[in-house]
């Protein structure tokens, strides 16, 4: 029986390999297939490859989601653009009031995913962040607490620690790797707490300066 070959049988390189898992990353966050320019967001955001990278280290970007163990069919595609729903502030808002009546007021994206799934036409996580900047800023937005494993003060030793050890303007892959050698906590955790990489680095090296501009 003929099979379609699929670059998958190559030994992938170190850099294909971290493309991979920034689209498995974006997947997981939006708990769907993610389209180019939906990746392009979190890519410049997180200091990841830009999907024109991608592109010529896989022929295409179908290809490259082929490759992270996304399916493709392009009509599939388009039919899901066209239908793709569009939310405004107060239908995110209210929303976020429905999940509170059903599960609480505490909130993590990961019982937020769960609840979604039971209900009708609530927004995605890649909507609200869209919307509201960040996840973080959406919660707070509607009253609702963003529960997260470790608090603010042990995030930023965290980051502060990691800054000491590789160096100021830490890249988003750096930490990742650090924190996993160091049993640290996650990206995620840190993207939940700050809102961005940006304005997570920004705070801790701001903190750090100012320490030892006073020393």
């Amino acid at each position: 029986m003929k099979q379609r070959v699929l670059p998958v049988q190559r030994v992938w390189t170190e850099e294909q390999l971290e493309m991979i898992a920034a689209i498995k990353e974006v997947g997981e966050l939006i708990q769907e297939r993610p389209r180019r320019t939906v990746y392009r967001r979190y890519a410049l955001e997180h200091g990841w490859h830009q999907p024109e990278v991608i592109i010529r280290q896989f022929g295409s970007w179908a290809e490259a989601l082929s490759a992270a163990g996304y399916e493709w069919n392009i009509d599939l595609q388009r039919e899901s653009l066209e239908k793709a729903p569009k939310y405004t502030k107060e239908e995110i808002l209210k929303s976020f009031e429905r999940y509170a009546q059903d599960v609480g007021s505490t909130i993590t994206l990961k019982k937020y995913q769960e609840w979604r799934k039971t209900v009708h036409h609530a927004p995605s996580h890649y909507h609200i962040v869209k919307m509201f900047g960040s996840w973080h800023d959406a919660c707070t937005a509607a009253g609702l607490e963003a529960s997260v494993t470790y608090s603010k003060a042990e995030l930023a030793a965290s980051l502060r620690q990691a800054i000491e050890e590789v160096g100021f303007s830490l890249s988003f892959e750096a930490y990742r790797e650090w924190a996993k050698r160091n049993n640290k906590p996650s990206t995620k955790a840190l993207l939940h707490r700050y809102g961005s990489w940006s304005a997570a680095i920004h705070a801790i090296e701001s903190e750090i300066r100012s320490q030892q501009v006073h020393a």
